[in-house]
């Protein structure tokens, strides 16, 4: 018999949880400090509730349903079911998608959209969302650049043009010590970048404060491998690496993007060089990173020698 039940934060449930996500995700491992300090900094005036699924007492699935402070709109709720392969075609995670659908359904706010993401690989994921209504709305490449075939010297010449123009190119650490307002003038560099990203939704702008919780505070965030790219003191573009301790040898970009205004330059593409010398340098072996299919970042990915891996789907379901 399965038994539902709140997750309790205690660092039992947090242990079993980060298993249950591992053993379903053994590619992309994850940690108990870092679910730890995502809760710890989570914003409380955006609805948030984990689950947990038991068997005997031990737990076997977990779930969330949560308010989308990312991209808000009173309605809009993101949940998610992960079961244990072990426990796999039991109904557990009907039985739990139903308990979500229930809970949404008796609070103030009641869904008006539902959203959920699975990657393309796991076709009984995508198959379980269609039958329930859902249907795909972006599809992001993962891709994948190996660091010890990587040859930056064939794209010298792109770094040696952009900094000809006038652009300089600082990681954080450096830009700490000669720029007081160095935090937030990255977090209004990445807001407006965020508003020409590919979204499914229109995004909402985080506080500076929630901003720096999640950015400059977190466990994984490295200073000297977050370059920003400036004109004439103008912070222009950014691309910032983040360490994954569930996965030591492989590094992940958060996010690269550049300004409309000085697109089309090669500031991108100097920008990833940037970082991909410091993966380098400090002995990572590979790089990770994800883009929506039609951004014309993932070309620049691509010629840099990424290598497409299977795609993280984004599904939405519209409730009348």
């Amino acid at each position: 018999m399965f038994t539902i039940r709140p997750f309790d934060h205690s660092d039992q449930d947090y242990t079993a949880a980060v298993a249950i996500q591992n053993a379903v995700w053994p590619d992309q491992p994850e940690t108990v400090a870092w679910w730890q300090h995502r809760d710890q900094v989570r914003n409380k005036q955006y609805f948030y509730q984990s689950l947990l699924v038991e068997a005997a007492g031990q737990p076997v699935a977990s779930g969330h349903m949560m308010e989308t402070p990312w991209s808000y709109r009173p309605g809009k709720y993101a949940l998610g079911v992960t079961v244990h392969p072990a426990y796999e075609r039991r109904g557990i995670g009907i039985m739990l998608y139903d308990y979500i659908i229930n809970a949404l359904t008796e609070r103030s706010l009641p869904p008006t959209m539902l959203i959920s993401s699975v990657r393309e690989d796991k076709s009984e994921g995508i198959h379980f969302l269609q039958q329930r209504g859902f249907q795909q709305v972006m599809r992001s490449p993962i891709s994948r650049l190996d660091l010890a075939s990587f040859d930056g010297s064939r794209f010298a010449d792109v770094q040696t043009k952009v900094l000809a123009t006038g652009i300089e190119i600082y990681a954080m650490s450096e830009l700490a010590k000669i720029d007081p307002d160095h935090r937030q003038k990255i977090y209004e560099l990445d807001w407006q970048c965020t508003l020409d990203e590919p979204l499914p939704d229109a995004p909402t702008k985080p506080s500076f404060e929630d901003y720096t919780k999640f950015f400059f505070e977190s466990p994984n965030f490295i200073p000297e491998a977050c370059f920003i790219a400036v004109d004439k003191g103008e912070y222009v573009g950014m691309s910032n690496l983040f360490h994954n301790p569930g996965q030591p040898p492989v590094i992940h970009t958060g996010f690269t993007a550049v300004l409309g205004s000085h697109r089309r330059r090669g500031i991108a593409t100097a920008l990833k060089l940037y970082a991909i010398t410091y993966a380098q340098q400090h002995g990572y072996q590979a790089i990770k990173t994800g883009n929506e299919e039609n951004n014309p970042m993932l070309a620049i990915n691509l010629t840099l020698g990424f290598t497409p891996q299977p795609a993280w789907l984004d599904f939405q379901k519209i409730i009348e």
